[in-house]
């Protein structure tokens, strides 16, 4: 079950980044994601993580066309970082929580993830505030 699950994320995101549904492509990928070696050992990945994580990514889709319209209208405020806690326990086998949190964070154009802080206890995220509007025109 978890080696599907692996080369289905392989699938979506060869996907993802050619941004091309034809049957060559799926096909191409498919052979790409299949020809990847699995990993060796699979502890039990917790569902409800795993869940609440695809959650946020799927949620963080729409607040990324907002944030890019947000762009087209306002110019970028000022530059945060910040600390956004992990939510699963370290040492859990989280590598595909942590590509899921890593997506969640940096699809979104203000967003982008630095790194983690500390033993893997919350993510460095560097953001831009979009509160400024932009000046008007001399004479409007």
């Amino acid at each position: 079950m978890a080696g599907l699950i692996v080369i289905g994320l392989r699938l979506l995101i060869w996907l993802l980044l050619s941004a091309d549904l034809e049957t060559a492509n799926v096909a191409i990928g498919l052979a790409v994601a299949l020809a990847l070696p699995l990993p060796r050992r699979h502890r039990q990945l917790p569902v409800s993580a795993l869940g609440r994580s695809l959650w946020a990514s799927l949620k963080a889709i729409p607040l990324a066309y907002r944030e890019a319209l947000a762009l087209l209208i306002r110019r970028p405020g000022r530059e945060v970082e910040e600390l956004q806690p992990v939510e699963y326990r370290p040492g859990s086998p989280v590598a595909a929580l942590v590509f899921l949190d890593v997506f969640r964070i940096t699809i979104t154009p203000l967003t982008i993830a630095l790194g983690m802080d500390g033993p893997g206890r919350s993510y460095r995220v560097h953001r831009l505030e979009s509160h400024h509007p932009l000046p008007q025109e001399p004479g409007r």
